[in-house]
């Protein structure tokens, strides 16, 4: 079993987040968006919806030149947008972005906040074994737990990943607004599920 954060910080995150799944969706975000307004918070977001079907890419390889890869959506780039937008617009503070390596979140980041630079340890957890999914996962973990920046800290990814640390369902572009603890531990404070965004 892999020691990814203690299961005590995790259940209070759980029971936040299904206390909020009988909310309306605009209340369970606004609640999101008020903790993230108080900054030294850590966004896990699911990079936007991508093209799908025969022909528009594979969702595995990792491609510099993004030729080959699935790449987001006419929908997907809206969406990056509008979820700057919403940054702007409620003035969240910003200390960092990073994103997986594929070109899909380094989209998502470049559209949404303008700036991002790739970390590993957001990279697609499909694509690995066993042994280094696990590795990747604990130091996904301790970023999140150790951030102590004043703005928040912007984290895009994977699906996968993001399961890996939460028993959150996560569609394309929603995310998780996390509070470090120290260590590898870190409290769900709540989702914003982009669905259900103003």
């Amino acid at each position: 079993m892999i020691p990814v954060f203690d299961f005590r910080v995790l259940f209070v995150g759980v029971a936040f987040s299904v206390g909020l799944s009988g909310m309306n969706h605009a209340y369970a975000n606004d609640a999101a968006w008020q903790k993230l307004a108080e900054g030294g918070k850590v966004v896990l977001m699911r990079h936007a919806s991508v093209n799908t079907g025969r022909g528009q890419g594979n969702s595995l390889l990792r491609d510099p030149s993004c030729k080959r890869e699935r790449n987001l959506s006419s929908e997907g780039e809206r969406e990056a947008r509008e979820v700057g937008k919403q940054f702007q617009e409620r003035k969240i503070p910003i200390s960092d972005v990073r994103h997986s390596p594929f070109c899909r979140t380094a989209d998502t980041a470049r559209i949404a906040f303008a700036q991002g630079g790739p970390a590993a340890y957001l990279s697609l957890l499909e694509i690995l074994g066993a042994d280094e999914a696990a590795a990747q996962t604990r130091a996904l973990s301790h970023v999140i737990g150790e951030y102590a920046g004043e703005g928040n800290l912007v984290l895009i990814t994977h699906e996968p990943n993001i399961n890996a640390v939460s028993f959150e369902m996560m569609k394309q572009s929603d995310f998780l607004v996390l509070q470090p603890k120290g260590g590898s531990e870190f409290e769900e404070l709540g989702v914003v599920r982009w669905s259900g965004s103003d």
